[in-house]
């Protein structure tokens, strides 16, 4: 469970319905509420709600060489479709596409196949604007660049890197990614 003022991701688990009920930026899911966005933990003692707010408040324009945080929306074999929701080390909301994808040659330095080995639906990535227009492009070629967070995709548990794979503690389900050298330590800004 997260402390007070913690930046968290979607999917996190903030505390049990029993403890708090489930406020703004934030979901009921099997007596857990969970965070539906990233941002900052807080309780509003008031409502005895877990409030997630945002962590970014003025508008800002994405740029070339933008490092970005966004959730994985859909995977084609040649690439990957983000919705981009936080540009690292900027506290503004995106003005703008935020639709980005991640052509099959940006995905890794080596050679991938099929996209969907290395991404699937729901994971959070931290990649790097490579092209704004006409469409935002993105990369995850670097080494700190890719997954930081993702979630089984048998029973969507988050997964935890255990050496070169991810594994779900849940189901002992195992899969791959092109993920970032700080894969699971919850680090936005560790670029």
């Amino acid at each position: 469970m997260k402390k007070e003022n913690d930046i968290v991701m979607p999917g996190d688990i903030l505390s049990t319905s029993e403890e708090l009920a489930a406020g703004d930026g934030t979901f009921e899911e099997e007596g857990y509420i969970k965070a539906s966005r990233i941002g900052r933990f807080v309780i509003d003692k008031k409502f005895k709600t877990a409030v997630v707010k945002p962590v970014t408040e003025i508008p800002t324009i994405l740029k070339k060489n933008d490092i970005v945080i966004g959730e994985v929306r859909s995977v084609r074999n040649q690439m990957v479709i983000v919705d981009v929701a936080h540009v690292v080390n900027k506290s503004r909301d995106i003005v703008g596409d935020t639709n980005g994808t991640i052509h099959i040659s940006e995905i890794s330095e080596g050679y991938v196949k099929d996209a969907s080995t290395e991404y699937k639906a729901g994971d959070i990535v931290r990649a790097k604007v490579i092209q704004v227009n006409p469409s935002l492009q993105l990369t995850t070629k670097e080494k700190n660049l890719g997954a930081i967070k993702s979630f089984c995709s048998i029973c969507r548990s988050p997964l935890r890197k255990v050496g070169n794979y991810l594994e779900c503690k849940n189901c002992g389900n195992k899969e791959k990614r092109k993920i970032a050298s700080d894969y699971g330590e919850g680090k936005l800004a560790s670029y």
